[in-house]
């Protein structure tokens, strides 16, 4: 049997790895600590949130270079990904250095968006075969 590896969206791994955020943060809530789920909360609330506006600067960046706008507008584009990245690096120093966020409940909810993008790369795989 020939295995097609299809594409998961953008938003089916965001309606799984908000199910897999809640689920992990209830998890946490009732078997480790109120703290734990919190920082689970915030660790998924910051990858979403990072792969959404990833997502919206993606698909910008696209419609300008499609549309034919000016070089500069294309550059002022690409640079404005690493901004980002250094945004939401600036965001987590300060969540972590101001609210005293539980880093085990934090490093859960951001691997969610990992095992969120494993689960939707496997459910699209067996869609494409079919």
């Amino acid at each position: 049997m020939p295995f097609s590896w299809s594409i998961p969206t953008i938003a089916s791994i965001q309606r799984t790895n908000f199910a897999l955020v809640v689920i992990s943060t209830a998890i946490l809530s009732l078997f480790a600590s109120g703290s734990a789920a919190a920082g689970c909360l915030m660790g998924g609330a910051v990858v979403i949130g990072n792969l959404w506006i990833l997502s919206a600067m993606g698909g910008l960046l696209l419609a300008a270079s499609s549309a034919g706008f000016s070089c500069s507008a294309a550059k002022l584009g690409v640079l404005a990904i690493p901004l980002k990245l250094f945004i939401v690096i600036g965001l987590v120093y300060l969540i972590f250095s101001r609210a005293k966020v539980n880093g085990t409940g934090f490093g859960i909810g951001v691997l969610t968006q990992m095992v969120a993008i494993i689960i939707e790369t496997g459910r699209a795989s067996v869609r494409g075969a079919a």
